[in-house]
């Protein structure tokens, strides 16, 4: 869907873009195509879009998989979409993505199989979406979605990088994640005001961790990231019963300066600490 195009649907359905639900509209075809078409080789019969506006990208994905479940917000959008994408493959689901159990729509409308997820996502929500994504629905197995390029970096960060963070972590966690390619802001209307770029994020076939152990690991994660001008040391006794003396000596038994700073640490070694500390406060 091309800037001509775009702007005749909003002249005709009398509409703009809105702000609280985080709309740029993408008008560059080229992008459209490479996402829409990015997972083309993993076979998959069902796929979720969330928030697809005037349906630019949904255009092609109704051509690319069998069946295709989006979910929006806006009723204006939806008024749009029903009007213009008349594929019978194609349903459309009023209501917010986070408050949905996804998982059982997914059973609801594809029965039980595995689905992948392609989006332009509104920035502001991206990180609830993919936690919800992550906890909530196994079913979901590979993930491409456009988000701020600022979050992207963050997500393949690497260790000792000013990126690096508690979600870097734990998106490294659960997938193998990698960025296919940066969007200008010219690539839409209204332009927003950060680059943006598409990551792909395959979900990992086994993780280690489950039940108490990876509730502690996602609590433990999230609080030595908290103050990163703080040692891990210092990070850890604020978040937990544990004194300073004692963690310097879990530490510096299991091979690590008590001077390390949490972003120094790779994502195994965290899940590995995280399992130490669990049964050292347990």
């Amino acid at each position: 869907m091309n800037i001509k195009e775009v702007r005749e649907l909003l002249d005709k359905y009398n509409l703009n873009a809105k702000k609280g639900f985080g709309q740029n509209f993408l008008i560059d075809d080229n992008i459209l195509k490479k996402i829409a078409f990015s997972l083309d080789d993993k076979d998959y019969q069902a796929v979720i879009e969330v928030g697809p506006g005037l349906g630019s990208l949904t255009r092609y994905l109704v051509k690319s998989y069998p069946q295709v479940l989006c979910y929006e917000i806006d009723q204006d959008m939806i008024e749009v979409l029903n009007d213009t994408i008349l594929e019978h493959n194609l349903t459309i689901k009023e209501g917010d993505f986070l408050k949905s159990n996804v998982e059982k729509d997914i059973e609801t409308y594809f029965g039980k199989q595995n689905v992948c997820l392609i989006a332009n996502l509104p920035y502001y929500i991206t990180s609830p979406i993919l936690l919800k994504l992550l906890e909530e629905v196994p079913s979901v197995k590979d993930i491409v979605i456009m988000i701020q390029k600022e979050v992207a970096d963050r997500f393949v960060a690497k260790p000792n990088t000013k990126d690096y963070n508690a979600l870097s972590v734990l998106i490294q966690y659960f997938t193998n994640a990698e960025k296919l390619f940066d969007v200008s802001p010219s690539a839409f209307i209204p332009a927003p005001k950060v680059s943006s770029s598409v990551i792909h994020l395959s979900y990992k076939d086994k993780v280690s961790l489950s039940g108490d152990d990876l509730t502690f690991f996602l609590k433990f994660n999230r609080n030595i990231f908290k103050q990163r001008r703080k040692t891990l040391v210092n990070n850890i006794c604020a978040s937990f019963n544990i004194s300073k003396e004692d963690t310097s000596k879990i530490l510096l038994e299991n091979g690590f300066k008590d001077t390390i700073r949490s972003e120094a640490l790779s994502v195994e070694e965290i899940v590995n600490l995280s399992k130490i500390f669990k049964d050292k406060l347990s």
